[in-house]
């Protein structure tokens, strides 16, 4: 089997690798590393091909800037791209935030930044998969990992495609944690979109244990920093558990605040951590010096890690967990690497999976369109994925799903199409944008900003 990774000179592909390591129940013959950033890719692909002869060489490893060579006859490609690298993040946040609006990676306008810069690259290398790979499955976990499923699902000529964010495998594990068992004994229920998700219902052997975690939140908060961001009065009042990212509607007015007190967006924190980083790699790495490299790697990446959602929570996520009797828990595999090799092995050897995954609505949740991308439970086997039914959700989580899904919408049809009259619309309707006026300054500012970024834009 061929694994693709487009985007392969992102600072995540050596931990992608990795992962590869720990699976003996499936196998690749290839893995192809893409990115057209050749100096980076080279870093990254040196650093990759030492771990692959450190685990004794069990696939071939090959990395280049021809995407055509790099997909063809490929039967999985992971997307992670990211057009415009670090620096355009900082000016979706910086723009946000001059309009008095939170600026975030995926989240408001940060997020409808990145996707008009991404959708348009991701629907061309979509048809060139169809051409050269029609059989492969496209697994995404580029952000904004909903508008990218949405706009390849909606206009990309490839239609093989799952959307990945391991957010819920993230709950899950805080969950079984929190309970003293592994995650196989659990069976979290979870519904809404990309970032935007809620769970209604935790059973363990059929008994609901949600009712217990909503009694004792304030323990779970102490067990798994993502809880932590919530007040314990609003996690029962809506009777279920919250995604981490519900955090920027909840608190909106205190996220901005804290982002602008800190002087720092997580994006500039990034562009230092991971520009130094790669100075150094490159160092390394012309030295023959990879071992070094990759422990400086994984430093730097455990820091990146621990200081997530630092800046907008000021300082309230923190890593105390409470100390409990040792238990030998199993976890879910975390990250999106874990989750699409979790995807593979469900199709490739027909392992009945349920996972969580962003894929076309067709019904799953009332009163959305069928082609609406969500984020639910599916069924995962070597036919493919299979949603299962959510029907009605609460009024609670439906007054955030709607106005948010009309702006994907929106963005996706602005992106796809170059349509700046939709991209306007897209940003008025966001419940995080305040007005109009608003929305128009945003959108003309990412215009002048990205425009070489956007040319389908006219």
């Amino acid at each position: 089997m061929k694994l693709t990774i487009l985007g392969g000179a992102g600072m995540r592909t050596p931990m992608l690798i990795n992962g590869l390591f720990k699976h003996d129940d499936i196998s690749f013959d290839e893995v192809v590393l893409f990115d057209k950033d050749q100096e980076r890719l080279s870093v990254m692909g040196e650093l990759s091909r030492y771990l692959v002869k450190g685990n004794g060489n069990p696939f071939k490893l090959n990395f280049t800037t021809d995407i055509r060579d790099a997909v063809e006859g490929a039967d999985f490609i992971y997307s992670a791209i990211r057009v415009g690298q670090e620096e355009s993040r900082v000016n979706d946040e910086q723009i946000s935030l001059k309009h008095g609006v939170i600026g975030q990676e995926t989240t408001g306008p940060g997020g409808f930044a990145m996707a008009l810069r991404t959708i348009p690259v991701m629907l061309e290398y979509a048809k060139i998969i169809h051409e050269l790979a029609p059989d492969a499955w496209l697994l995404n976990f580029t952000n904004p990992a909903g508008l990218l499923a949405q706009a390849l699902n909606t206009y990309g000529a490839h239609k093989k495609v799952i959307g990945i964010c391991d957010a819920h495998a993230g709950i899950k594990n805080a969950i079984g944690k929190f309970l003293g068992i592994s995650h196989s004994e659990l069976q979290v229920n979870y519904f809404g979109l990309n970032h935007l998700g809620w769970v209604p219902s935790v059973l363990v052997k059929g008994e609901e244990k949600l009712p217990k975690i909503l009694d004792e939140y304030e323990r779970l908060s102490r067990v798994s920093h993502i809880f932590n961001f919530f007040d314990p009065e609003l996690v029962r009042n809506m009777g279920m558990l919250p995604n981490e990212y519900l955090y920027y509607f909840y608190y909106q007015e205190q996220a901005y605040k804290n982002i602008i007190d800190s002087q720092e967006t997580r994006g500039q924190q990034l562009v230092q951590l991971n520009r130094s980083l790669l100075d150094r790699l490159t160092k390394l790495v012309k030295k023959g010096e990879i071992e070094e490299a990759l422990q400086d790697y994984s430093a730097t990446l455990e820091t990146r890690s621990s200081t997530y959602m630092s800046r907008e929570t000021s300082g309230n996520v923190h890593n105390v967990y409470e100390k409990e009797e040792e238990v030998e828990i199993t976890f879910e595999e975390e990250g999106y690497e874990g989750l699409a090799l979790n995807v593979i092995k469900s199709i490739v050897n027909n392992k009945q999976q349920i996972l969580t995954l962003n894929v076309p609505n067709n019904g799953t949740i009332r009163d959305l369109h069928d082609d609406d991308v969500v984020e639910v439970p599916c069924l995962v086997n070597k036919n493919g994925y299979f949603p299962l039914a959510i029907g009605d959700v609460p009024d609670i989580s439906m007054s955030l799903i709607k106005p948010v899904k009309i702006y994907e919408r929106f963005a996706v049809e602005a992106a796809a199409k170059g349509d700046y009259t939709a991209g306007v619309n897209s940003l008025t309707v966001h419940p995080l944008v305040p007005s109009y006026k608003s929305a128009k300054a945003i959108m003309d500012e990412y215009m002048h900003v990205h425009k070489e970024y956007l040319p389908n834009f006219k």
